[in-house]
């Protein structure tokens, strides 16, 4: 019943709903966010801000985990919006600052910072005329003012734009399908009437005779909007989104992709190749005993001092499992996006595009589910590591002991650096910083539901047989130390490829989520396939490594160069996310520097942990195939 209790509010943080419909003159709720910069990590709540109108008598509206995680801080409004009634110019208030909030604002202001509102599920928009289209697209967010001359200027009138058509089979009825933001900056108490003829509100503060009267001395912010609502026929309600996914580059972007994917398939074939040679040697009885040293020839079972023993094996199982858990959360995440794409119009993908909280909270649902599986492929491999056999049975203390560690490995990990955060983002009173109740609720996940069904998952990982791994011993002649083998060697030399293949993605990934936060990254088909091509061929250098390492250079060490081959891409990314932030982001506050590199490193690492188990899996599986076709002939 505990379970189901907990359960429950974490499913329903999906925030699946279907389209809403509205009736002229029905209210219509704006809902108030977040600001954020490109040129920081730190986002703030909108009522947050000194120098917006005050929220009143509104309430803030409850928040998913998933949204909670993301730095969301929804809020009730107090402008008023009524379908279908236009409001030429409405006063929301005259707020009184003084210097200290009009500094505040000044550097907001200077540091880029825009909005984010929403409206019937859709992001307040700033809205761009496509070039080689002829088309407009969206950027998600406004900028709260601009700078000129050294002057910082805010915007404090928005002329808001909905963009609305009938309902389909609902007579009377219209959906939302275009939310578009126009602010202006007005230094008079009144609406402007077009987009010239008045001046803007400059931002001034510090220029004060006395030096004693400069707090009491106070500057009027006048704030105003207008609405107008506009019918369009041309935008439908499931494609509502795409003016936000397309822009100016989007023919160009498609492209890129497809010569990536192109290049992509040509290194996996050519590295198909070499393995399918070394893999046909294993078929082959007349070449197999000449590629696997064994000693006299004859056939025999591992020994500990053998193939199947490596340096810390406990360790060695650890990261297989947690690299298990992050494959199948990161694979899941990535298909329930790409349906999200793909099939517009569905109850699923609504509520992903309305309530963008929902990925992260699937996310995190993937992350528990995927518990089980990875005790149960932990203990599996520990006793293979170990034993060389899956009969051994663990008692009840020890195999409950070892599936927690195996499936709570990779989760305290990330709880741990995300808490470590917490601390300076907290500090700086973003919205970013977890409250105090999302905190024990992740932390009543990781007890409460992850590590009991990760019992479940390693019990019966304890009960599951499987053959035994079996095989020719070396023989006692001298093991080879190439410098091929060498730690830095063989992993800047196999993450190449690998990285390679991830490259593209990887760049508009970086650029949506660090750069360009008013975007959105959508091409999750690519992303897919990107991610599949990296597991195959990781999977294709981990035998390739395995053979070179047993039969060239006579090493029995295979399973942590596996590891090594697998994990270099997320030693890779790390390199270029070095790079990145010296060549692309202007970051310069401390928490926002340490923010970026601490998250980039714990990314590396999940890419590290779950690229090598890719390449340990394959190479085991590779090396029981080639000794087990030796002891048949």
């Amino acid at each position: 019943m505990l379970l189901i209790l907990i359960l429950l509010p974490l499913v329903a943080a999906l925030g699946f709903h279907g389209p809403t419909t509205y009736k002229r003159g029905e209210k219509v709720e704006l809902i108030v966010n977040k600001v954020e910069s490109d040129n920081t990590q730190l986002p703030y709540g909108y009522y947050d801000l000194p120098f917006v109108c005050p929220s009143g008598d509104k309430k803030p509206l409850p928040l998913s985990l998933g949204e909670i995680l993301r730095g969301d801080r929804l809020w009730e409004s107090t402008y008023e919006l009524n379908f279908g009634v236009d409001d030429p110019c409405h006063r929301l208030c005259d707020l009184v600052a003084k210097d200290h909030v009009l500094k505040r604002a000044d550097h907001f202001i200077r540091n880029g910072y825009f909005v984010h509102w929403l409206l019937d599920g859709l992001p307040g928009a700033t809205t761009f005329e496509s070039d080689n289209r002829n088309n407009k697209y969206y950027a998600a967010g406004f900028p709260l003012g601009f700078v000129s001359e050294d002057k910082s200027y805010i915007y404090n009138h928005v002329m808001l734009v909905i963009r609305y058509h009938r309902a389909r089979n609902a007579p009377g009825k219209y959906h939302i399908v275009g939310f578009e933001v126009y602010p202006k900056s007005v230094s008079n108490e009144e609406c402007p009437k077009t987009n010239t003829g008045y001046q803007n509100f400059a931002i001034t503060f510090g220029a004060r005779e006395n030096k004693d009267t400069s707090e009491t001395q106070k500057t009027v912010i006048p704030y105003t909007y207008s609405v107008y609502w506009r019918e369009d026929n041309t935008i439908d309600y499931t494609h509502r989104w795409d003016l936000y996914l397309e822009n100016d580059t989007s023919v160009n972007n498609h492209r890129i992709h497809w010569l990536s994917v192109i290049n992509s398939v040509v290194l996996i074939f050519l590295v198909t190749i070499v393995m399918s040679v070394i893999l046909l040697k294993i078929s082959g009885s007349e070449s197999l005993s000449a590629t696997l040293p064994v000693a006299n020839d004859k056939p025999q079972h591992y020994s500990n001092r053998s193939l199947h023993r490596p340096v810390m094996p406990l360790l060695l199982s650890v990261l297989v499992a947690g690299g298990v858990q992050i494959i199948t959360t990161v694979v899941g995440v990535i298909v329930i996006l790409f349906v999200d794409i793909s099939f517009d119009g569905h109850d699923l993908s609504l509520a992903f595009q309305n309530r963008q909280g929902a990925v992260h909270s699937f996310s995190l649902l993937c992350i528990v589910g995927s518990g089980p599986l990875a005790s149960y492929v932990g203990i599996i491999v520990n006793k293979i590591l170990h034993h060389n056999s899956t009969d051994v049975k663990y008692n009840t203390t020890m195999n409950n002991i070892l599936s927690m560690v195996f499936c709570g490995f990779v989760p305290a990990l990330v709880l741990a650096v995300v808490l470590f955060i917490n601390f300076f983002v907290w500090a700086k009173a973003s919205s970013n910083a977890l409250p105090l109740g999302t905190i024990v609720i992740l932390l009543l996940l990781f007890v409460l539901i992850e590590l009991p069904l990760g019992i479940i998952g390693g019990y019966y990982g304890n009960k599951k047989k499987l053959p035994t791994f079996s095989g020719p011993d070396l023989d006692d002649g001298p093991r080879s130390n190439s410098w091929v083998l060498h730690p830095i060697v063989s992993t800047a030399a196999s993450g190449l490829i690998p990285f390679g293949i991830i490259y593209v993605e990887l760049t508009y990934i970086f650029n949506s989520v660090w750069l360009e936060k008013t975007t959105y990254y959508y091409m999750y088909g690519f992303l897919l396939l990107a991610a599949l091509m990296l597991i195959v061929i990781i999977a294709e250098l981990a035998v390739i490594a395995t053979y070179f390492s047993i039969s060239a250079h006579k090493n029995p060490a295979y399973h942590w160069l596996c590891f090594r081959v697998g994990s270099s891409v997320g030693w890779y990314i790390l390199a270029y996310s070095v790079v990145y932030f010296f060549t692309h982001l202007y970051v310069r506050d401390f928490v926002s520097i340490l923010l970026y590199f601490a998250y980039m490193i714990l990314v590396s690492a999940i890419v590290c942990i779950g690229c090598g188990a890719i390449g340990i899996i394959a190479g085991m599986i590779y090396a029981n195939k080639a000794f087990n076709a030796l002891k048949v002939e």
